[in-house]
Formats: structure tokens, C-alpha cells, sequence
């Protein structure tokens, strides 16, 4: 069985100058790296959270690569089956439930692929 190797580097850069002294004393953003990749990722957290809502957050990042895995799946498919596809456009949609201590889980997430396809 193959082995796939991944590493990335999460970098915060909200610190204020008290660091996380208390819930509202730091900022949320942060740094996405990888080597040899772009200059990387800004992110923060939800707004909800007291992020940033220009920043990409954890649940969009989790969103985004559910939705690009299964694009690319797709792809790889219809490739291997001599099937055209010119167009894939994904409009995903994904629900978070937060609980009463502050935690979350996703508890629906749904793919909406619009896909053309070479006659």
C-alpha cells in the first residue's frame, strides 16, 4: 500500500502583546504554510469566533477541500472512462453545530456539482 506524506505549517500571527491572556486579548489569524508552495494561506477564525471574516476560516478550509476532493475524483473518473467533461463548477454547502461549551461538529455537508460534459 502506498504511503502519501503531507506537511504544513500553521503559523499564529495574532498576537497583540498579552498573548492569550483571555478570550478577547488575542486575534485569531494565522498563516497556512507549505514548502514550495504560494505565500500561503490567510486565515482566522469564524466570526463567531472573533475571527476575521476576510480571512478563510477552518470550517471554509474543511468545506473547500471536501468539495475539491470529490472534483477531482470526478475527473479522474470520467478521464479513465473516456468521458469529456469541459465544465465543473461546485456550489458546496456545509453545516456546523456548536454546542453549549463552545465545541462544533459538522453534521451536514452537501456537494452541488454543475458538470458539462463534450457530446
Amino acid at each position: 500500500m502506498k504511503k502519501h506524506n503531507y506537511e504544513i505549517k500553521v503559523e499564529w500571527t495574532g498576537n497583540e502583546g498579552n498573548g492569550t491572556l483571555n478570550y478577547k486579548s488575542f486575534n485569531r489569524n494565522h498563516k497556512i504554510i507549505a514548502t514550495g508552495k504560494y505565500d500561503g494561506i490567510n486565515g482566522s477564525s469564524d466570526p463567531s469566533f472573533l475571527g476575521d471574516k476576510t480571512r478563510y476560516n477552518p470550517e471554509d478550509l474543511f468545506l473547500s477541500s471536501l468539495s475539491a476532493c470529490h472534483m477531482l475524483w470526478y475527473l479522474h473518473l470520467c478521464s479513465v472512462n473516456k468521458i469529456i467533461v469541459t465544465e465543473y463548477l461546485d456550489n458546496a454547502t456545509g453545516i456546523m453545530e456548536e454546542t453549549k461549551n463552545g465545541s462544533g461538529k459538522f453534521t451536514e455537508v452537501t456537494l452541488n456539482p454543475k458538470v458539462t460534459i463534450l457530446h
